[in-house]
């Protein structure tokens, strides 16, 4: 069968359908329960709304790895359109968009155009979860894949007729992984690497490539130059082993598909391993370097995951598995097309994927109506901005989680230095310099008791409104002299 013909032109139909009734999906939960923000999606935000007024930096707030590239190019259109989170939702969207067509043109090299179709619309379609990342984005996710993905393809293509510019584009798109993160960077290196064993008796492009990747990665090279621990590996006291990597199969995986069982956990882990193991025999038997690329890629951004996290990965770690699913996604879909009538097996994968990501939506979240009052996790985040606006308090302390919901909320009209992880340095000279300190946790964590127990604080006054313990400090309070909790 041709596939450019007939039943194959009908899969590539459903195939535009299906990613546009995906796109669609994403923007109508926008404005639905199922969007929801925390303190590190705010930020996202924030960094962007900050660069459309012109305030530009290179690395989500804080911290000396996470590229902005996704920040920037919502920057760019909050100029056009407003600043809205929406907006930076759209653009996250489109990222993860091109990251799906790179993931696609790769998976038909490496098979056919039906594979192809099949992998991109299985990982478009993998689950609320994952789904929620290209909303919510947590900064450089949907950017390193495409990039990371982008310079793979690139750096494989057969006999391009200017080799210069491709390795020009090559080193560009490596250099831009490089600095979204080092997840992106993992993902392009196998290509990278076999470009230049093909290109080993012409030495002098690959200095086009490294010039171009110097260009891209700039921002990181420059941090990297000026801070040692550029990039350091969390560590919380323990060393990343076997159960480490372990974890993100059998806690993290399972996850995405809302199963918490142990034995389904176990189920999905051993599914996850025999699908890249498949792979890696597929590689060697088709002698495919798309193949052994896509998979070399995912095993290096697993091992920095694992690495980098410095912890054992779990549940709440789901946005990891962008950087894995892409490989099972094409496993999945040449194992479908291994069927006899490949292109209605495909076509029903594709439509079941969609179908299974929207039941899980409508069992997380029942009766799911239109409205943006519960955007927010932490709280009435909306009704704490307006009960401090009302008291004139447009500066103020709070927990981590709250902080830059707060500020994002009220758009900075109330301003939130975090007590732990603080990001931004002019939202805590703006606390420290009120007239009158103000301290918010959330009612009854770690942090508000430790304040109704503490004997050495300085006279205060205690409120509470919409869940939250206002702590007001007439006098003089210097937060950095107490130990506070993340939770």
């Amino acid at each position: 069968m041709n596939e450019r013909t007939g039943s194959g032109r009908i899969l590539s139909i459903a195939f535009w359908a299906l990613l546009a009734a995906g796109v669609v999906l994403r923007v109508l939960l926008l404005f639905t329960p199922a969007f929801y923000v925390d303190s590190d999606n705010a930020i996202v935000y924030l960094v962007a709304k900050h660069i459309s007024e012109g305030d530009v930096t290179f690395f989500f707030w804080g911290q000396t790895y996470g590229g902005t590239l996704l920040q920037l190019v919502a920057g760019g259109a909050m100029v056009l359109f407003g600043e809205h989170i929406e907006v930076l939702s759209i653009v996250s969207t489109l990222f993860f968009v091109g990251g799906v067509l790179v993931l696609r043109y790769i998976a038909t090299k490496a098979f056919s155009r039906v594979v192809g179709d099949v992998a991109a619309i299985l990982y478009w379609f993998s689950g609320f979860y994952t789904l929620r990342i290209s909303i919510s984005e947590p900064g450089f996710y949907g950017p390193s894949l495409f990039l990371g993905l982008g310079a793979t393809a690139l750096a494989l293509r057969d006999s391009p007729r200017r080799p210069l510019l491709q390795w020009a584009l090559v080193g560009l798109a490596a250099g831009l992984a490089f600095w979204q993160s080092p997840m992106g960077a993992a993902l392009a290196i196998p290509g990278v690497l076999i470009l230049l064993v093909r290109s080993r008796r012409q030495w002098y492009r690959v200095f086009v490539g490294i010039a171009a990747a110097v260009v891209g990665a700039l921002p990181w090279i420059i941090v990297f130059l000026s801070a040692t621990d550029a990039l350091a590996p969390k560590n919380d006291g323990s060393r990343p082993g076997l159960r480490s990597f372990g974890t993100l199969f059998t806690s993290t995986m399972p996850s995405i598909f809302s199963v918490s069982s142990r034995t389904a956990s176990l189920a999905i882990a051993v599914v996850c391993v025999a699908l890249l193991v498949l792979l890696a025999v597929l590689a060697v038997l088709r002698r495919s370097v798309w193949i052994a690329a896509l998979l070399g890629g995912t095993v290096i951004a697993t091992v920095t995951v694992v690495v980098g996290a410095g912890t054992s990965l779990g549940p709440s770690d789901y946005r990891y598995t962008v950087f894995v699913l892409p490989s099972l996604a094409v496993a999945v879909a040449w194992l479908v097309t291994r069927i006899r009538y490949r292109v209605a097996a495909g076509i029903t994968a594709m439509v079941l994927a969609a179908v299974l990501t929207v039941v899980q939506v409508e069992g997380l979240f029942p009766n799911l109506s239109f409205g943006t009052q519960s955007r927010y996790i932490v709280g009435d985040i909306r009704s704490l901005g307006s009960h401090l606006e009302d008291r004139d308090v447009d500066a103020v302390y709070a927990d981590y989680w709250v902080a830059y919901s707060l500020t994002a909320a009220t758009d900075e009209r109330v301003t939130a230095a975090g007590l732990t992880n603080d990001r931004y340095p002019p939202y805590q000279d703006r606390a420290r310099q009120a007239a009158v300190h103000t301290v918010v946790v959330l009612e009854n964590n770690d942090n508000d008791k430790h304040l109704q127990v503490a004997s050495d604080l300085p006279p205060h006054t205690r409120e509470v409104t919409s869940g939250y313990a206002i702590y007001t400090f007439p006098s003089s309070f210097d937060v950095s002299t107490y130990p506070w909790s993340l939770y």
